[in-house]
């Protein structure tokens, strides 16, 4: 099998030799040992508790250390670095957000995408590691590094019976590769090859100006060495353009909701997160990707804002003309090379263009952003008018975007979201609105001065402001992820960096939407499940979680350090800290389900992440403990281990950097009737819905995420695959 890898893309990474000081052959063929087809390994990254403090914990590179997780059991799907048997496409890493469908009665595609960032992370360049290999798309050869999306193809009978036996994934594997076949910009247009030396006519905006000029990241994006000097950053040597960290993303399936209601295609949607531009020039931003899973098509979407994001879902709406999405994320998150005023500086280029409508000046935009949801129309494009083209045909052309609002001094005692998480009660209620945000997307690619992220800073018809983090003048925590109601409800569930997460019920929109145009203002509640308080008590270890330096993880420890004297400072920070991966799943038993909640809190002695049932009333929720990831003076971190072996090289300072990242509940297409027979077939994503809903808990199938930053060397270095990870399934054990 190695013999047949090293064939196989051997020719393929002599081309770019030059990128590496040993030629990619040479780095194929020393560490070929660890080459193994998609589904081969099954030691895992992830811990039960830190090695140092178990009975039968390992410190080996490719083993496993402490599997005896204390609320479920635990198997690798798929690890980074992996690669299709027959084909020899190779995972890249870091896994982030995930999606799954039945591509028919016989198989479950699974589809994670990498949160890598090309060349314009400064580690890219100075450790000279961490540019993807690039993939081709379209027919003219356009051709991106950065961020990938995948597909793993296994067969449904042996996934459904998959956790009743200690065997690994590769059997039931039937296939892998590159999701995106072709990619469509923000004007429609087929991408073309980047044109270095002028501007180009079918850009990746995300890359350019308005006009696709600087396309060779002459001053748009990472620089011009003459101008930004040391801060300069090469532009993609292989790619024609850089897909900028796509982060978590969701699948859709026609109709999820019921008849008529929902997307009409089967799709994959994901966002480019954070990026860099020049500091002055006319960066466009970045938007949203919307993936037909018929066609592998990509569609960039300027409907939610080009601010990027963390994640958008599909909510809801229940009128059969149009669909609900609530983007979630960033607003703005651009480093800016080459100006020393950052963000200060670009909201200054603003207010000389104009000031807010009440004559206030504009800040920067970065967090200033409240939760939000999306109503568009089916069948329209972005002028309006009718079209069936995908995105038209999607509700995703032509659509208002609104944003929470509440009269703070009436019903929060004047305490934007942050604040307010920190005093209310689990269980309390904020009333308020869904209401318009003064801007919508007309299909016309402009600068990102001219976007709608601004327009949280604007107050509303009402002369009310925005419920954002912090206000209208300050960034506070990012409204990072959201799920929706798994049960089918007007309804999803919003968490924070800052640790806190609730509920926002918009029900009653549906009758609002029969008059057949947008609403001027959508009625809503805020349910607060979670603030950011002390959870101490809440969690639950089941007798494992400990940290190497003897603590345990019901505190989260980012600033850990050890005085010249051995005296041992932990932050022991007592709050959930960048809740950072999040979704909502249906069960049998509850009429509100669970969520699995993922942090990268930048913990010192690993990650964490947790499985609670979810409590409306005002009871606390109860976080049980499935696993712990990483850390910089984690045990088995610092000791060189990796999954594959030969990985963990020690070279990358953020080496603490490890996060659950990602989350899919399989049971639904994997429960089965009395008779043997699966309960639902291809096709019926209504179906998948309530199939996951009858499922209990404890007998279910979720897949996970875990991104391993830490891991460079080795395979995933040989092959360009980025960064390390893998992905599980995960089947519960609550009490």
């Amino acid at each position: 099998m190695t013999t047949f890898f090293v064939d196989m893309l051997g020719c393929c990474y002599d081309q770019m030799a030059h990128m590496s000081n040993v030629s990619p052959s040479a780095n194929v063929l020393r560490n070929a040992q660890h080459a193994a087809p998609i589904g081969t390994h099954t030691a895992h990254i992830c811990e039960a508790t830190d090695a140092a403090l178990s009975l039968t914990a390992q410190v080996v590179d490719g083993m496993s250390g402490d599997t005896d997780y204390p609320h479920g059991s635990i198997k690798v799907l798929a690890t980074v670095g992996e690669f299709d048997k027959e084909t020899g496409y190779m995972l890249v890493g870091v896994p982030d957000g995930m999606g799954a469908y039945l591509l028919n009665d016989e198989t479950v595609r699974l589809i994670f995408q990498s949160e890598s960032y090309g060349p314009i992370n400064w580690w890219s360049n100075v450790k000279g590691e961490f540019d993807s290999y690039p993939f081709i798309v379209n027919n003219n050869g356009a051709s991106f590094t950065g961020s990938h999306v995948m597909y793993v193809d296994y067969d449904r009978k042996l996934l459904a019976g998959f956790m009743e036996h200690e065997g690994a994934a590769a059997p039931m594997v039937k296939g892998a590769g590159n999701l995106i076949k072709n990619a469509y910009n923000l004007k429609g247009q087929m991408i073309g090859k980047r044109n270095p030396d002028g501007c180009s006519e079918a850009p990746h905006f995300s890359n350019t100006d308005p006009d696709g000029c600087n396309a060779g990241w002459n001053t748009i994006m990472n620089g011009n060495v003459e101008l930004l000097g040391s801060e300069a950053v090469p532009e993609p040597s292989d790619a024609d353009w850089v897909m900028q960290s796509l982060c978590s993303a969701h699948l859709e399936e026609k109709h999820q909701w019921g008849p008529g209601l929902g997307v009409e295609d089967d799709l994959f949607i994901t966002n480019e997160e954070w990026t860099m531009f020049v500091g002055g020039s006319n960066y466009t931003g970045i938007p949203a990707h919307v993936v037909d899973l018929a066609t592998g098509d990509a569609y960039a979407t300027g409907v939610f804002t080009l601010g990027g994001f963390e994640k958008i879902v599909e909510i809801n709406c229940g009128h059969p003309d149009f669909v609900c999405f609530s983007p979630s994320g960033y607003n703005g998150n651009f480093g800016m090379y080459g100006n020393p005023g950052g963000g200060e500086a670009e909201a200054a280029r603003k207010n000389a263009m104009g000031l807010r409508p009440d004559g206030t000046e504009y800040v920067w935009t970065k967090y200033v952003v409240p939760s939000r949801i999306y109503v568009g129309k089916k069948g329209y494009n972005a002028k309006g008018e009718p079209a069936n083209d995908f995105l038209s045909r999607n509700g995703l052309a032509h659509g208002q975007l609104y944003g929470f609002s509440t009269d703070i001094d009436v019903t929060t005692g004047g305490l934007y979201m942050d604040a307010f998480s920190k005093v209310a009660a689990p269980g309390t209620v904020v009333s308020g609105s869904f209401v318009p945000l003064d801007w919508m997307w007309d299909g016309e690619v402009k600068s990102f001065m001219h976007d709608g992220s601004w327009g949280f800073q604007h107050l509303t018809a009402d002369g009310l402001t925005f419920w954002n983090s912090c206000g209208r003048d300050c960034a506070g925590s990012k409204t990072e992820h959201n799920s929706p109601d798994p049960y089918g409800g007007a309804r999803y569930m919003q968490s924070s960096t800052a640790g806190h997460f609730g509920i926002f019920d918009f029900s009653g929109v549906a009758e609002l939407l029969e008059g057949g145009s947008f609403p001027s203002k959508v009625p809503a509640t805020y349910t607060l499940l979670q603030g950011e308080q002390d959870i101490t008590a809440q969690i639950e270890l089941g007798g494992k979680g400990m940290k190497a330096n003897g603590m345990d993880q019901t505190t989260m420890s980012d600033r850990y350090s050890v005085d010249e004297e051995g005296v041992v400072s932990d932050s022991a920070k007592v709050t959930f800290e960048d809740i950072d991966g999040f979704e909502w799943i249906a069960s049998a038993e509850s009429e509100d389900g669970y969520v699995i909640i993922q942090e990268d809190g930048s913990n010192d002695f690993g990650e964490r992440t947790f499985i609670s049932k979810v409590e409306t009333d005002g009871t606390p929720m109860t976080f049980y403990f499935i696993a712990q990831s990483g850390g910089d003076d984690n045990t088995r971190n610092k000791g060189g281990v990796g999954v594959p072996a030969g990985t963990n090289v020690g070279n990358f300072d953020a080496s603490s950097a490890h996060e659950f990242s990602g989350v899919i509940d399989l049971s639904g297409m994997l429960a089965k009737k009395a008779d043997g027979s699966f309960v639902i077939k291809a096709g019926d994503g209504k179906a998948k819905r309530d199939a996951d809903a009858a499922v209990p808990v404890n007998d279910k199938i979720i897949a996970m995420g875990l991104q391993a930053h830490s891991l460079t060397g080795g395979i995933i270095q040989a092959f360009r695959g980025d960064r390390g990870g893998q992905v599980y399934a995960y089947k519960p054990k609550l009490p």
